[in-house]
């Protein structure tokens, strides 16, 4: 965690994506050479019981995502490439980042995907 507040950029992206994946959450982070970034994460539950954490890492000029290997237990605040995550394939999403509003839409798209993908298998 981090003690400052979301940047500009920041603030729109999660805007924008928030808007088109409600229940989106959003933690932001601080990496030891100051550069400032954030995990929009979404939690596939039912119950009380989340049974997988799609993760997404936003700096302003990347986006890497795939799944959490621990529901963002031990891996939140580690960036993805770190953690090891797949951001790669069909569950996973790495981009270029142009501009924060414009770059929430295929975020949006690579969550709805799994969200729509995870709301259809037989429970």
């Amino acid at each position: 965690m981090r003690n400052a507040e979301p940047t500009a950029e920041e603030s729109a992206f999660f805007a924008e994506l928030a808007r088109q994946v409600p229940d989106v959450q959003d933690w932001y982070h601080q990496d030891d050479g100051g550069t400032l970034w954030m995990t929009a994460s979404y939690d596939f539950a039912q119950g009380n019981q989340i049974y997988e954490t799609l993760r997404l890492d936003y700096d302003g000029k990347s986006l890497r995502g795939g799944w959490s290997p621990s529901c963002l237990n031990w891996d939140d605040g580690v960036r993805a490439d770190e953690a090891l995550i797949d951001t790669t394939g069909p569950d996973g999403l790495r981009l270029d980042c142009v501009d924060p509003t414009t770059d929430a839409a295929p975020a949006a798209a690579w969550f709805r995907r799994h969200i729509d993908r995870w709301q259809t298998q037989p429970r």
